[in-house]
């Protein structure tokens, strides 16, 4: 039997336990390894250690110990979580049945609750991306500096490449040293922002971040983050929003490499302020490979009508040599720029002497400086505005770069997108200016339909959406001949995988042209004749049997996420071809029966055999979604082959129901292949979640999937992850992507038996010890759209409580390396929160609100536009709407759910005030309307009114 739980000490009122042990970590830096796509992504690392390269440029720690933080609260600091465990223990494994969470946190899930906010110490671990998508990364402090500025092309492992130890077992990026260890502020060179204040003869001077303010207050709203600074007897609050454009489908927009700082400054006092504030950047150019007597650095003020620039650029030295130093062909080769819009600007390309805080008045004020590279050189732009009491006046940056020279995959794939749009960063400082007020105004617009309207969890908002921001980290590209190509985390595992990929539901649905991109650009452009997907886009030699369905299933998806048929008729020969493959997988051992027996890659990087129900149930939901792909393409005849195939499919997978969940039919001819067996694995049932979101409805058995997902809540939720990991050897423990008090779904259990001790010797048993984002999110949202509501939300709000910032960087999801494309799942969730279906070509909508029906609110986004839909339940009726904030939005038909105990008698719709003509049919709780196309334009709204009985 298992050990029994180390006992907790608890908190009634706030619900947070401590354990009495926290993991013992070493911190001891050594060298990284290279994932290796041919052999599988992240093998154990192995040679002998030496100590890390010392990071170019300046890393400082002086935040962190501002606030109180030692190198020992960077190892072993952590919130306590809110859920205690007592109960039954399984056999082998210290997870209770009865998870006795708190019931007070419970409620928790459910309420619309405040945005949340950060403050003192929480502030050190924040890094928000706030870079353009696939533009290069970099973070948002908690306290509004911007850091990191991994924009160089560095091509490291994780956003920091130190290796640690915990418990003595060596943890490198890919395995989660960032998560046990999280990084603090760093930055190579300086830059900022400062406001002095002038109230009579009083004067204040004052950074804007932790060395200026005492009382600073962080928002986190992907895409933006909102900064509060303000002091006990200053007379100015000073808030900042800073963001890169980010608007939800237009990519253009929303790539630029820059970020912009929106600072509005209030006077809070009874008497008229002066104040300036100011911005300064030192010259980054050549910061990592330049040599002195080779560069020379160049600082120049250009003034324009809307605003006025600081360009940071570099020329070759008049003694250098192109041919010795290949100038043109350096990673960091490129510049910098900071903008300041409006009129009546100070400006200095250079500062005479050095100050924590650079105000151009102070300064003789050059218009061009230069110096020899290895000396600092740094300019600084600044406006001043006079404010009487209660007034208010906004002042914009744009911070910008231009670094094209990427050479990512061992100079498999080269340049960045941005160097076709522009020349360098001042002619995209100048495009943001030009079209300042739609990407300002767009983006906010963006962040209040998401977060203020909505009726859903404050908590639960930030957490599904906030790993949208992995399109803005090291993790993504979009490279110079237009494709899309991206890590399964930073600097590890290349080739976009398709077994990885077809987790994350956020890209597709907010960016849908980038997922088009990876179907038409990599998917379809390695496909063979057989229609095998090579799994790394030409990179690993082979399939994955979970990838392969995941790129039908995606490009159904990406159908649905268009207006027209243009997509699927483009590509339909590859997507019948790739689905074909599977079916010729399927025939293998005779007739194809939906029962897919042979080799099988699959994620967990290894080859099982027999029937294995996660790629079973992915399978038959290709298969589902090609039978109606075809469909539309007329495609009678493989329409037919798809549908006899599923029928029989979705009742034999029954076979391997073991009267609680799915197992595997394990293939006697590979008796040495590692498997999951009997075990009750995370993604069991993984094909249904998918056939729910692409609106395909139930595959098959209603009660076995809905009983499986019990059991994973069973028997796989462990509400302490620290006691959990020491039950096991540690060599057999997995991955700490979850350690102490933090809660989660482990992988893969055996609570009836049969794991075979021989599958110990495969590196890959591990991971089924281990808590990873990706997959819990896909197991959550299933559960949330099967109606088990507080399963889902305690598995997501888990998640969220490892991330709390008050750990680690909230924004960092970290599996085989950080910001884990996987963890993208989270949008799933949202998705099943709303109950949202959306079929563009077809011209329908769906919502079935499984949060607060009765008065529910929530964001959406199209295939040509984004809004609101809203919907409140009474006596006798439902009223809903939908309105279009950005885009426009053609349907013809709209599916909502009413109380089960209701039956509609009359059904209205009007658009803006006139009255459409519809008809509709009920099926159980469903309202289905039908009626002629209509568009919903930009700021129009759509009402329905169902009366019931």
């Amino acid at each position: 039997m298992g050990k029994n739980l180390k006992k907790t000490s608890c908190d009634s009122s706030t619900g947070c336990c401590d354990s009495e042990k926290k993991e013992n970590i070493e911190v001891k830096v050594a060298n990284i390894e290279n994932c290796d796509p041919s052999t599988g992504c992240c093998t154990p690392a192995s040679g002998l250690e030496n100590e890390a390269k010392n990071k170019v440029g300046i890393q400082r720690r002086d935040f962190m110990k501002t606030m109180g933080l030692g190198l020992g609260s960077l190892a072993l600091m952590g919130l306590s979580h809110p859920l205690s465990a007592t109960g039954i223990l399984q056999e082998g494994y210290q997870i209770p049945i009865n998870k006795n969470l708190d019931p007070d946190w419970i409620q928790s899930l459910y309420e619309r609750g405040v945005p949340e906010t950060y403050t003192g110490k929480d502030l050190v671990y924040i890094g928000m991306p706030v870079g353009g998508i696939c533009a290069g990364q970099v973070y948002l402090g908690g306290d509004g500096k911007l850091w990191l500025w991994d924009i160089f092309n560095e091509q490291k492992e994780g956003v920091v490449d130190a290796t640690y130890y915990l418990n003595g077992r060596k943890v490198r990026a890919r395995d989660g040293s960032n998560y046990i260890v999280p990084i603090t502020q760093e930055y190579p060179f300086d830059q900022g922002f400062a406001i002095k204040i002038e109230q009579g003869d009083t004067k204040w001077e004052k950074r804007l971040d932790y060395k200026g303010f005492k009382d600073i207050t962080f928002k986190g709203q992907y895409p933006v983050g909102e900064i509060t600074y303000k002091d006990k007897g200053c007379p100015v609050k000073v808030v900042l929003k800073a963001y890169s454009p980010f608007i939800p489908l237009d990519v253009d927009a929303s790539s630029y490499p820059a970020t912009i700082m929106h600072y509005t400054i209030s006077n809070t006092g009874n008497a008229t302020v002066n104040c300036e504030l100011s911005g300064w950047l030192e010259n980054a150019a050549f910061n990592h490979s330049g040599v002195k007597t080779e560069i020379q650095l160049k600082n120049t003020i250009i003034h324009n009508k809307k605003s006025t620039s600081l360009v940071c650029e570099a020329l070759l030295d008049e003694n250098g040599s192109e041919l010795d130093f290949q100038f043109e062909k350096k990673r960091d080769n490129g510049n910098m720029c900071l903008t300041l819009l409006g009129d009546d600007i100070a400006a200095t390309a250079q500062e005479e002497y050095y100050s924590e805080a650079l105000f151009p008045k102070e300064q003789q004020q050059k218009e061009l400086a230069t110096e020899p590279f290895g000396v600092s050189l740094r300019g600084g732009l600044s406006k001043s505005v006079t404010l009487k009491p209660g007034e208010t006046k906004e002042i914009s940056f744009v911070v910008s770069w231009y670094f094209p020279n990427l050479s990512a995959d061992g100079n498999r794939f080269k340049g960045r997108s941005y160097s076709k749009r522009f020349k360098n960063a001042f002619e995209v400082s100048k495009d943001i200016v030009q079209n300042f007020k739609r990407l300002h105004t767009k983006t906010l617009a963006f962040a209040d339909v998401f977060y203020n309207k909505s009726s859903l969890p404050y908590w639960f908002l930030n957490r599904t959406f906030a790993n949208t921001s992995i399109l803005a980290t090291e993790t993504c590209y979009l490279l110079e001949d237009g494709r899309f190509w991206a890590w399964e985390g930073i600097g590890c595992c290349p080739g976009t995988c398709t077994h990885v990929w077809h987790y994350a539901q956020a890209m597709g649905r907010v960016f849908p042209e980038l997922e088009r991109n990876l179907r038409e650009q990599t998917d379809f452009k390695v496909i063979e004749s057989n229609g095998k997907v090579d799994f790394r886009g030409g990179r690993a030699n082979r399939d994955a049997a979970d990838g392969q369905a995941g790129v039908v299933l995606r490009s159904y998806r990406e159908h649905q996420m268009t207006a027209d048929n243009t997509f699927l008729k483009t590509n339909w020969k590859h997507i019948k071809s790739a689905l074909q493959y599977l079916i010729d997988m399927d025939a293998e051992d005779g007739e194809a029966n939906g029962m897919i027996y042979g080799e099988q890659h699959n994620t967990l990087d290894a080859e099982w055999y027999g029937n294995i129900p996660v790629i079973i149930s992915l399978y038959l939901a290709a298969l589902k979604a090609g039978k109606e792909m075809a469909i539309e393409m007329n495609d009678t005849i493989f329409s037919k082959t798809c549908k006899t195939i599923l029928k029989k499919g979705e009742k034999n997978i029954e076979t391997l129901y073991n009267g609680e969940y799915f197992v595997q039919n394990e293939d006697p001819e590979h008796k040495d292949a590692i498997g999951i067996g009997t075990g009750c694995y995370i993604d069991q049932v993984f094909g249904q979640s998918w056939a729910f979101q692409l609106g395909l409805g139930r595959l098959y058995n209603k009660e076995m999937i809905q009983n499986s997902l019990d059991a994973l809540w069973k028997y796989n939720f462990v509400p302490n992850m620290g006691e959990f990991r020491k039950s096991l050897p540690e060599k057999l423990a997995g991955r700490p992507y979850a350690i102490d008090d933090d809660a989660g779904l482990v992988m893969c259990t055996w609570p009836k038996g049969g794991k075979k001790d021989d599958w110990e010797k495969h590196w890959q048993f591990g991971y089924f010890n281990e808590c990873m984002t990706g997959f819990e999110y896909q197991a959550a949202g299933h559960m949330i759209w099967e109606d088990k509501i507080e399963e889902g939300l305690t598995i997501t709000k888990a998640i969220h409580d490892r991330y709390h910032a008050g750990k680690r960087n909230p924004y960092n999801e970290v599996e085989c390396s950080d910001h884990y494309a996987r963890a993208m799942a989270s949008y799933g969730v949202y998705l099943a929160a709303c109950g949202f279906e959306y079929h563009g070509p077809k011209k329908q909508l769906a919502f079935a609100p499984k949060l607060h029906p009765e008065n529910f609110e929530a964001g959406f986004i199209a295939a040509k536009g984004w809004g609101t839909y809203a919907q409140i339940q009474k006596k006798n009726k439902q009223q809903a709407s939908i309105k279009l904030v950005s885009g426009s939005l053609v349907i013809k038909e709209i599916s909502l759910e009413i109380p089960k105990v209701k039956k509609p008698k009359k059904v209205a719709l009007h658009l803006d005030g006139k009255r459409i003509k519809n008809k509709y049919t009920t099926n159980s709780s469903k309202v289905r309307l039908k009626f002629k196309a209509i568009e919903i334009t930009e700021n129009a709204k759509l009402t329905i009114e169902i009366k019931y009985s």
